[in-house]
């Protein structure tokens, strides 16, 4: 899964909808395969006299909604508008795109900041170039009863999936407090399964996203939000990064790539109920079913890029994901924050 995102341990009960969305990411499965068989062949290349102008690339991607923009991009022709065929492949998790990538069956992909740092520690040449979304409300700790406060998880047993974004939000959050995890009677499960145990009085504490929050709250009154990741702007974000060697050979390709994005994030700002009905039907769901989780996430357009990807993102948000990572026992270290990032592909 997407560093913590929905994955195949949802419990159906607690969120019925969601099964079609679940079903969407085993079926593509099979899809891959089909389209990294051909991608193996020459990633990149023209393949068909009715694409010979395209340049072919293929993103490996998961069904999360921060990564909806791509949905967009496709729908509306800026792939081909701005000289590309994108094939968007879908995967399970970050391990199988980490190797996709480190074995050139995909050009490019979209992983969580952290996720991004590990890869570059496990050795494979690839860079971000785009800041895609952060999450602000989707990503939370939530609780019952008298839990109010990050400094209330003292001794309580708290359900969170390690090793994801979770993993990560709370480990700053109990940074910020003057704690840690030694403070916490962890209780790992899926994000999923955390909000239904909260709900059933198994846990006083989760750490879950969207939709599984507003579930939650929907089915229990007294579920309430007690830290948010809008709280460190930017540590739980996502980002594309693009193979060193394709960047190299087609530095046209990804300008493209970018340019495409921009101009879907400009769409969804300016079309935004037709923008979230297209990313769902992407991820194989409904727009409704989906409005809190489009509400907690912020797209980055080709401005802010600009701004951010050279100035407070590779300053300080991405050194601060690192050490947060780094605490959490999800990284090393050794990987450079600012030698992470290429921005020389922005307009």
């Amino acid at each position: 899964m997407r560093q913590g995102r929905p994955g195949a341990t949802i419990d159906a009960a607690f969120h019925p909808p969601l099964r079609k969305a679940i079903m969407h990411r085993r079926t593509a499965l099979v899809a891959a395969s089909v389209i990294l068989a051909l991608a193996t062949a020459g990633c990149g290349a023209n393949k068909s006299n009715s694409d010979k102008d395209l340049i072919e690339v293929s993103i490996a991607t998961q069904p999360w909604l921060g990564y909806g923009a791509w949905y967009i991009a496709q729908d509306q022709g800026y792939f081909e508008a701005n000289g590309l065929k994108v094939n968007l492949v879908d995967f399970e998790g970050d391990a199988e795109m980490l190797a996709a990538l480190a074995a050139g069956q995909v050009d490019a992909l979209n992983v969580a900041s952290h996720g991004a740092l590990h890869m570059i520690e496990s050795g494979v040449d690839a860079s971000i170039v785009l800041l895609e979304d952060a999450s602000t409300t989707a990503d939370a700790i939530i609780a019952t009863g008298d839990v109010t406060t990050v400094q209330d998880l003292a001794g309580k047993s708290v359900a969170y999936e390690e090793g994801t974004t979770s993993d990560l939000l709370l480990n700053y959050a109990l940074d910020q407090a003057g704690m840690s995890v030694n403070d916490i009677t962890k209780v790992p499960m899926g994000a999923a399964e955390a909000g239904a145990a909260l709900i059933a009085g198994r846990t006083p504490v989760a750490v879950t996203y969207e939709p599984y929050i507003t579930e939650a709250k929907s089915q229990n009154s007294d579920v309430h939000v007690v830290y948010e990741a809008a709280a460190k702007e930017g540590l739980i974000s996502d980002v594309l990064m693009v193979s060193d060697a394709f960047a190299n050979a087609k530095p046209e390709a990804v300008k493209g790539l970018i340019k495409s994005w921009g101009q879907a994030v400009d769409y969804y700002q300016a079309h935004t109920d037709e923008g979230r009905a297209i990313i769902a039907k992407g991820v194989g769901e409904t727009a409704e079913a989906l409005a809190t989780a489009f509400d907690g996430v912020q797209f980055f357009d080709l401005a802010q890029n600009k701004e951010l990807l050279t100035g407070e993102y590779a300053t300080s948000t991405l050194p601060a994901v690192r050490e947060v990572a780094m605490t959490a026992g999800l990284l090393d270290g050794s990987a450079e924050p600012s030698a992470a990032i290429n921005a020389t592909f922005l307009p």
